[in-house]
């Protein structure tokens, strides 16, 4: 069977283009219906699976309760998540370039998923 770019998984990757966010799955859904008004939601975690699997979008835990999903860019970053407000700061993969590369090196493993989410509390909540 070939895996290929639907026209309901399309229409979902072209919405999360539109805005650069971290989306949940019901908030795909509410976005893609009227677009497509007999999408069902297991059509889109079905989508948002295969979109994560091939590589367009990436999927994390924020802490939410709930996988939000993004489009993957060229501009690789890491999430910083408040505890006490949820707020969700981005960093540049340069800043943890390095770290990646060292683990690699002195556990001789090749890590394939470079995506850092830090949990902590910011500025604002230690105040």
């Amino acid at each position: 069977m070939t895996r290929r770019l639907t026209s309901a998984r399309a229409i979902i990757l072209e919405t999360l283009n539109e805005e650069h966010k971290h989306w949940t799955a019901q908030e795909v859904y509410e976005a893609v219906k009227p677009k497509l008004p007999s999408l069902s939601p297991s059509t889109v975690y079905r989508s948002l699976d295969f979109l994560s699997s091939e590589g367009w979008i990436s999927v994390s835990d924020l802490g939410a309760g709930t996988p939000v999903y993004e489009v993957i860019q060229d501009d690789l970053h890491h999430h910083l998540v408040c505890r006490e407000c949820g707020q969700v700061f981005e960093i540049p993969h340069e800043e943890v370039d390095d770290f990646f590369a060292r683990i690699s090196r002195q556990n001789e493993f090749e890590v394939t998923s470079k995506h850092l989410i830090l949990f902590g509390t910011c500025e604002a909540c230690q105040e």
